[in-house]
């Protein structure tokens, strides 16, 4: 009986405690700016500013960025970046970067820009942001709509 009644109360403390989980660390990234920049022939960079928020209740001491750029769900753009940068709890940073394209990928997508007509374009940002050995991971889609 004292068995039973002791391993109610040990499965009930580990219920409590397996239900207190502290969120997950994450950072929101979002496509502030977007701009074209040196390009050539074959490969075309594009300079971004990217706004990063940090709803945690610590600093982020950033280190470095690795991002993808979709858009109509295909990739178009690529980059990494280790600027060092302090997202402050509760607030964010402005980072100015740099993605590169090809040109299949260019060409791909003024294919694609005849829709933008009718149905605009869809665009996803994805990526992860670096702190020392820390990793936080981020997604972020939007969509540009045609003018009435």
């Amino acid at each position: 009986m004292k068995l039973g009644i002791i391993a109610v109360l040990v499965l009930a403390l580990a219920g409590c405690a397996v239900g207190r989980k502290e969120p997950v660390p994450h950072v929101d990234v979002s496509i502030s700016e977007l701009s074209l920049g040196p390009s050539s022939f074959l490969e075309q960079t594009w300079n971004l500013t990217l706004r990063v928020q940090n709803p945690n209740n610590h600093d982020i001491p950033a280190d470095g960025l690795r991002y993808q750029v979709d858009v109509n769900g295909k990739r178009f753009a690529r980059g990494v970046n280790n600027q060092t940068v302090i997202v402050p709890r509760l607030g964010e940073a402005m980072i100015q970067v740099q993605a590169v394209s090809d040109l299949p990928s260019v060409i791909e997508q003024i294919g694609e820009m005849r829709r933008l007509d009718r149905a605009g374009i869809d665009y996803r940002l994805t990526g992860t942001l670096f702190s020392g050995e820390g990793r936080y991971p981020f997604e972020y889609s939007g969509e540009i709509t045609p003018l009435p």
